[in-house]
């Protein structure tokens, strides 16, 4: 959501690099690191310098939707790793889990995405009302609310 789908969450901390995973919107919900640590070690002792891990998080994404019940889609592949962070924008862009609903609307907008996108996402969310601030609100915007 910051620049695309470049992996730049995956990057640690370095001399030359502030890390977007402790930014606000990423603290205590982005996690499994690990696992696409382990995943890309996989495929590089297989495929050495192929798979990007920005291909990795796209394709794992979208089976784990699929393994779940829901839809499955091609995936196009070939995304390049970034070799930069940006916690400063992440810190802006991206939402918090105690945002209003309207300001997730103009986040959402920001990056093209709309009302339904921002349903989808955030559908699971144990704090839902919250987010929303009234059933109401959801009613307006879903049917089912």
């Amino acid at each position: 959501m910051i620049k695309g789908c470049d992996a730049s969450i995956l990057l640690d901390n370095t001399a030359t690099i502030v890390s977007e995973k402790e930014a606000l919107g990423n603290n205590n919900s982005a996690r499994g690191y690990d696992v696409v640590d382990n995943i890309k070690r996989e495929v590089e002792n297989a495929c050495p310098d192929v798979v990007s891990c920005a291909d990795i998080l796209t394709i794992a994404a979208g089976e784990s939707v699929r393994l779940s019940g829901g839809p499955s889609w091609n995936v196009s592949l070939g995304r390049r790793d970034s070799l930069i962070a940006n916690r400063t924008l992440a810190n802006e862009v991206l939402p918090s889990p105690r945002e209003t609903f309207d300001r997730l609307k103009t986040l959402f907008s920001d990056q093209n995405l709309d009302t339904t996108d921002l349903l989808f996402v955030w559908w699971n969310c144990s704090d839902l009302d919250l987010l929303l601030h009234s059933s109401s609100v959801l009613s307006t915007v879903c049917s089912r609310g």
